[in-house]
């Protein structure tokens, strides 16, 4: 069961959940001296959970991000350093309804007021939580000056993967320092 899930870490349910998104950067940098941009190599462990598909998806959608914030992508030597980072984790999510009336209605008159004793009901299901990270480096200098993180559930829907995959990494790349030239 847990390699069906594994390749769809990119499929967090955009539309019917929500996606927490943060972001920090070295506020010291000046984000408008860099012009060009490449992929460090993906994490061996990463290789075991997304196809080489999604690899690329998430790949053209930073190089998207990226080109129209005016950075030039290079296949290597570029002035940033972009990375991608995939975690999974297995979470179980619980929900409760309690039921006041108990099982007599109102046909049972308790001491203060109508009802009975209460009922709680409990059901849980399991879910898997994606995290994607998104760090970007000065090539130069080995040193981390933006990171992106979208954190959601995933969803199990193959057919939502293609579309689904841009819209998480624009959401991402929203907190960006450098905004979209239009």
């Amino acid at each position: 069961m847990k390699k069906l899930l594994i390749p769809l870490i990119l499929i967090f349910v955009y539309s019917c959940s929500t996606i927490s998104v943060t972001s920090d950067y070295d506020k010291e940098v000046n984000f408008s001296d860099y012009k060009t941009f490449s992929f460090l190599k993906w994490r061996e462990d990463n290789s075991r959970f997304l196809t080489p598909f999604d690899k690329a998806r998430l790949e053209n959608a930073v190089k998207e991000q990226m080109n129209e914030r005016n950075y030039s992508y290079q296949e290597t030597g570029g002035d940033l350093a972009v990375s991608i980072f995939i975690i999974l984790e297995e979470k179980t999510s619980y929900n409760s309804y309690t039921d006041y009336y108990g099982g007599y209605g109102y046909y049972h008159r308790a001491p203060w007021g109508w009802g009975g004793p209460a009922r709680t009901t409990v059901s849980s299901y399991n879910y898997t939580q994606g995290t994607i990270i998104f760090n970007i480096f000065d090539a130069k200098e080995k040193k981390l000056i933006w990171q992106g993180t979208a954190i959601g559930e995933l969803d199990d829907n193959p057919a939502t993967r293609e579309r689904n995959i841009p819209k998480v990494v624009k959401e991402v790349f929203n907190n960006y320092p450098i905004t979209i030239n239009k």
